[in-house]
């Protein structure tokens, strides 16, 4: 294994599988921890590579992303993971740190479950498990048939208000900002945490392609959503919400289908949804939520090597 500079790693691996893991997302937020290490391991050829965050006593990979994997160019064996593992321990004692890596849901490909079995059989431990939820967008085709049947209840009588779903310009800033509010709203009066700033928000549409979306009533806007493409033909809610003094009007039982919908006629086959947990503690509210809508559920670990 060897450590590289930014510029030598993006070279490297011009096309990383997942946006979280371009070299620009990584500079966008090293701030957010102590050193970052640009890691490769090679043999006869590169074979794969991760970025590496430094913070007191941890490595963290990803250090500000839901998730990262090991980078490569092409599907490489088993036995590559295997040797990289242990090369990332070898790097991990050298610096007197554990290394703690968050894995996507298996939904983002075999990458996944190579690098799930080679930490657990370098005696890497799980610190947690979330639940992720997901939506297969061909689901959308039939989409009262996925409902639960109050669901689908809340669904019909939504359709009755008069609501208006606008995508917004993601190249203004008042269009972000509009989205933005909304979801900072949501969340304070539901008392969840938003780790993204406006100027997260605003700098990171610039590296990675996103999507805002508002819907209002009565010339307000009552629900917002914004979605960042991460990988091929798949799109990630990053967040969305609605203003809890508007929910009897079933507000996200229209949204979630309007923001469905516009996904349903892209080249986007999953729309990830996100986890419903927080450090493996299940929201009960939100699980539920996202399986009367269709949602299907995959495991997303917390891995300490």
């Amino acid at each position: 294994m060897q450590e590289v500079s930014f510029q030598e790693y993006r070279d490297l691996f011009p096309s990383p599988k997942v946006a979280f893991d371009t070299v620009a997302f990584a500079e966008l937020n090293k701030k957010k921890c102590q050193i970052v290490h640009y890691l490769i391991y090679r043999d006869t050829k590169i074979r794969l590579g991760l970025i590496v965050g430094e913070r007191e006593n941890l490595l963290c990979c990803p250090y500000s992303a839901p998730f990262s994997i090991f980078e490569s160019n092409k599907e490489e064996r088993l036995e590559h993971y295997e040797q990289f593992v242990q090369e990332l321990k070898d790097f991990a004692i050298m610096k007197g740190k554990k290394l703690r890596l968050v894995l996507p849901p298996s939904i983002y490909g075999s990458v996944v479950s190579k690098m799930f079995s080679s930490l657990m059989r370098s005696n890497a431990r799980i610190v947690y498990t979330d639940l992720n939820y997901h939506y297969p967008l061909y689901k959308f085709a039939h989409y009262c048939v996925f409902l639960e049947r109050g669901t689908r209840n809340k669904f019909y009588n939504s359709q009755k208000n008069n609501f208006q779903f606008v995508k917004l310009d993601t190249n203004i800033d008042c269009d972000v900002e509009r989205a933005y509010c909304v979801i900072k709203q949501n969340r304070e009066e539901r008392g969840f945490p938003l780790r993204m700033t406006l100027k997260d928000v605003l700098a990171t549409r610039k590296i990675i392609k996103a999507d805002f979306f508002v819907m209002s009533h009565d010339g307000i806007d009552v629900a917002a959503a914004q979605v960042f493409h991460v990988a091929k033909d798949m799109a990630q809610v990053i967040y969305w919400g609605d203003l809890p003094h508007y929910s009897h009007l079933r507000t996200m039982n229209f949204f979630t289908y309007k923001v469905f919908e516009y996904y349903s006629q892209t080249n986007i086959q999953i729309l990830d949804i996100g986890p419903s947990t927080e450090d493996g503690i299940p929201n009960y509210g939100l699980c539920e939520f996202k399986e009367n809508i269709g949602c299907e559920v995959t495991l997303k670990h917390t891995i300490e090597l």
